[in-house]
């Protein structure tokens, strides 16, 4: 077991309001372990940001949505998720890259771009369901190698 994997493991991942599953713990574990040299900056930092692209995404041609997850550590230690965010191309003459989907743990809050705002996560079924198809969605893309550009961050 690396190093980095003892450090998640045995701080773990506190639970969040959405059922995030290990299998998500993991495939950011796997992430991290892809580029060792990340691993000597994690005790040092707060945060630790992944970026999962498909580099073929566009407006005009369609593709993966890229993603954007955040951990962020606490004095104690142990991470915690800040946020899952989901982006797509938005609009007709001039799409923009705007979130779809945003789960803010840190406010205990999430975002659809159809419902066009932020609703409570605490005991919100919708908020749930909807969380766990994303979930099994992305981790299927994942799994499938759909992401050919992943991007780390420690801060």
């Amino acid at each position: 077991m690396s190093e980095l994997q003892t450090i998640i493991t045995t701080t773990t991942l506190i639970p969040t309001l959405l059922p995030v599953s290990n299998k998500l713990n993991q495939c950011l574990i796997d992430a991290l372990n892809q580029r060792p040299e990340l691993h000597s900056g994690l005790e040092e930092t707060n945060s630790v940001t992944f970026n999962f692209r498909d580099k073929s995404y566009s407006a005009e041609n369609g593709g993966f949505h890229p993603v954007e997850i955040a951990l962020t550590k606490e004095a104690d230690n142990t991470w915690h998720y800040a946020y899952i965010t989901d982006f797509a191309f938005v609009g007709n003459h001039y799409p923009e890259l705007v979130k779809e989907l945003d789960f803010d743990f840190l406010s205990g809050e999430w975002f659809a771009s159809y419902l066009r705002d932020y609703s409570s996560i605490k005991n919100n079924a919708n908020a749930a369901e909807l969380y766990r198809l994303w979930e099994g969605n992305f981790l299927a893309y994942a799994s499938m190698g759909m992401y050919d550009e992943i991007e780390i961050n420690l801060s």
